[in-house]
């Protein structure tokens, strides 16, 4: 039976155990986990180094003072140490969710094309528990290592951000605020997005396509509408205006869809108020997606 046949699963199957079918997944999944190692900790060497520069910038400016460090061009001064750290950001900021996107995308493409959920349902295991803990173990295999960087680059953004050591305007906004909760947010939406592209598609090369395309147009229409303001009532009356320009009216902080009116409005005490309505805005999107993608494979499982 090819993968693009009609399954029919047995209704005497019973559901087995996930403990063998997360073994199988880890083991299958094992070159992905190490090209996440390696590419974390490439990120994660980058960020601490950055890190020891601050005591650079803090010699630098109690020597020249504060107006030559926030206004002249030294090495270490605010306008080079703050793009050090928007460059560590955008490592962070949303290609961990493209790739997460696009790696759940293929794989689970793939599980279509060579024929993985037939056997799945000859081994009495539903394709339902099959794609759940494949998904699971790669929403882990990803999200747990862009934890840990968003953690290591938010020490060393409020490290900076409490010692005034940023620029003022747009880029200390957007080097204070993008990093966070929602981050891993936006990485559990690729791995959504990949999941029901790849099973409404069924085929690798157009998955590879779509599942990071619908993560970013999710993303920016998430941004474009507002919908964190709508989460976070008292943060609506200090926002007014909509940046005209750009692609859907958008601006990036690197493949980020950015909202500048929103983020330029925001003190230091709305950075968790923010992050956690974005975040539950971003994780509700993911959730619907992943009921689609479960909706779409019972609807193929039970097709006669």
């Amino acid at each position: 039976m090819s993968a693009s046949t009609a399954i029919s699963a047995p209704k005497t199957s019973r559901p087995g155990p996930r403990g063998p079918l997360l073994k199988l997944a880890l083991r299958q999944y094992r070159l992905v986990a190490l090209t996440l190692l390696l590419l974390a900790l490439g990120a994660g060497a980058q960020i601490i180094h950055h890190y020891d520069g601050w005591a650079d910038a803090i010699a630098l400016r109690d020597h020249v003072g504060s107006q030559d460090y926030h206004f002249a061009r030294y090495a270490d001064d605010a306008h080079n140490m703050t793009a050090r750290l928007l460059s560590d950001g955008t490592l962070l900021a949303f290609k961990p969710a493209l790739f997460a996107a696009l790696i759940t995308g293929v794989l689970t493409a793939r599980e279509w094309e060579t024929g993985r959920v037939t056997l799945a349902l000859a081994q009495s295991v539903s394709p339902r528990r099959w794609f759940t803990v494949r998904w699971a173990t790669l929403a882990v295999l990803v999200s747990v290592p862009v934890v840990a960087l968003v953690a290591l680059y938010r020490i060393s953004a409020d490290h900076a951000y409490r010692l005034d050591l940023l620029t003022y305007g747009a880029e200390r906004q957007n080097a204070y605020f993008t990093i966070g909760p929602v981050t891993v947010a936006y990485v559990l939406l690729g791995v959504a997005a990949g999941a029901v592209t790849a099973t409404v598609l069924r085929r690798t090369w157009p998955t590879l396509i779509a599942a990071p395309a619908l993560t970013w147009l999710l993303a920016a229409l998430l941004v474009r509408s507002r919908a964190v303001v709508l989460v976070d009532f008292p943060l609506s009356s200090q926002v007014s205006g909509y940046h005209q320009g750009g692609v859907l009216g958008l601006q990036f902080y690197d493949l980020l869809p950015q909202d500048s009116y929103l983020l330029n409005s925001l003190h230091s005490g709305d950075y968790w108020p923010y992050q956690i309505a974005s975040g539950a805005v971003v994780l509700a999107v993911a959730a619907l997606l992943l009921l689609a993608a479960f909706r779409v494979l019972y609807r193929r499982i039970a097709r006669p």
